[in-house]
């Protein structure tokens, strides 16, 4: 059986010695590096000072596109390996690096500039041996493009993409994944290129909050690039700048399933994978207090905006602190009364929490569905509360499909057109001056 195994992989390194020698494989890689030459600043007409056969030698080494895995000893399910494989592989066809008029794609960038860039600065240190002066002066002019790993820092941006896909997948009160992205050494004349995915099994808490014990999950980042998974945590001084301490303990973040439920269901313009991405970093990377009406902290929840470098948020994580540990409670939409939108709202309309549910304000879609150009009155709301702003760059930064409910709108309308004229038509006591 052993002795078939290595006839198997003999013939397999053959056939691939057969297609790195082939003329289409030889031109496809010239045009490659040439894009890749170019992008990096250098000049492509240097590689004519070789021979053929010199070319040849420099493009011989070949990188494969990324394969993706289950890290040894994580349970990841196949259909999300699938599905991250799929999702990186098509970002890294149609993403560019550079001008996009040199048609370098990430996917190229990772096969023929990981495989040539390691070439080029190998050949640079060959010296003479191999090649004469002018030609050793060429790649020696070529060389320093490559240096101090710019290609693999470069790929740090797909990195950001593996990164997001798994923070996407991962359930807080189930299972966090993580990825570790491997180049090895050259064999056979090929570069192996391989994402290990990795998974970790929550943890969880049992506390008491008015006199009912509950259950809570630990937020953590999974394992990124080597580094261990982590229990997150924040700076006490942040919740409480008043009382600022060099000595304050952090607190670990951990969260209710029924805050994750009530996210779901009022954050609904969403996929299910975004709404993920968009809680796990408002919990993990962005941090941002805000009051209540009575003061209490809560932490926001909303998604960095990348072309303003601002964070648009769409709703709040009220917490609790016991015992070195922040636990967040439930998740408030940006109308609740609890929250400084909901209390323009009240002043202004006299709305109360049920009126907010039965227009379905508790819920994103509500903004995206509603003429607000009917509702001149809630139009202005919207403005002086800035949700008119969060509504702005969504519609802008997203591809999301939106279409107006008319008879949605119709009830909207009545029913602050009612509220205003109440408002009008109260008459108050006289007092004296």
């Amino acid at each position: 059986m052993a002795k078939k195994k290595k006839n198997k992989q003999r013939q397999s390194q053959a056939h691939n010695m057969a297609v790195l020698n082939t003329k289409t494989h030889i031109d496809k890689t010239y045009a490659a590096v040439q894009k890749i030459i170019r992008v990096y600043g250098g000049d492509p007409d240097l590689l004519k000072a070789l021979t053929k056969h010199q070319r040849r030698f420099l493009l011989f080494l070949r990188a494969e596109a990324p394969r993706f895995k289950v890290e040894e000893g994580s349970y990841v399910p196949r259909h999300l390996i699938n599905f991250i494989s799929e999702t990186v592989h098509r970002i890294m066809r149609m993403r560019y690096l550079g001008d996009e008029s040199i048609g370098l794609t990430y996917l190229e960038l990772a096969t023929y500039g990981v495989a040539f860039s390691s070439i080029i600065l190998a050949a640079a240190e060959a010296g003479e041996s191999y090649f004469s002066p002018e030609q050793l002066k060429a790649i020696r002019l070529l060389a320093p493009c490559f240096e101090n790993e710019r290609v693999r820092q470069d790929l740090v941006y797909i990195g950001g993409f593996i990164h997001d896909l798994v923070m996407m997948l991962s359930k807080l009160n189930f299972r966090i994944y993580g990825y570790h992205w491997v180049i090895t050494e050259p064999e056979t004349g090929t570069m192996r290129s391989t994402v290990f995915i990795s998974s970790e099994e929550t943890q969880s808490i049992h506390f008491v909050h008015k006199q009912k014990e509950r259950i809570a999950f630990r937020v953590c980042l999974g394992r990124i690039n080597g580094r261990p998974a982590k229990t997150i945590t924040i700076d006490r001084n942040l919740i409480f700048p008043h009382k600022k301490s060099f000595h304050s303990v952090p607190l670990e973040i951990y969260i209710q399933s029924h805050a994750l439920q009530r996210a779901k269901e009022r954050i609904d313009i969403f996929s299910a994978h975004i709404r993920n991405r968009y809680v796990m970093e408002s919990l993990i990377y962005q941090h941002l207090i805000s009051n209540t009406v009575s003061g209490s902290p809560m932490l926001e929840c909303g998604f960095r905006h990348m072309g303003l470098g601002i964070i648009i948020r769409f709703g709040y994580f009220p917490f609790i602190i016991r015992d070195n540990k922040l636990i967040v409670m439930t998740f408030l939409p940006l109308t609740s009364p609890d929250t400084s939108e909901g209390a323009y709202f009240q002043e202004h309309f006299g709305l109360q929490t049920e009126d907010i549910k039965f227009l379905g304000m508790d819920k994103l879609s509500f903004f995206f569905t509603v003429d607000f150009e009917q509702i001149p009155s809630l139009k202005e709301a919207l403005i002086a509360t800035n949700i008119q702003n969060m509504i702005t760059h969504i519609k802008e930064g997203m591809d999301l499909d939106f279409s107006i409910d008319q008879k949605k709108t119709m009830m909207v309308k009545k029913f602050f057109e009612e509220k205003i004229n109440d408002e009008a038509e109260t008459v108050y006591p006289e007092t004296e001056l």
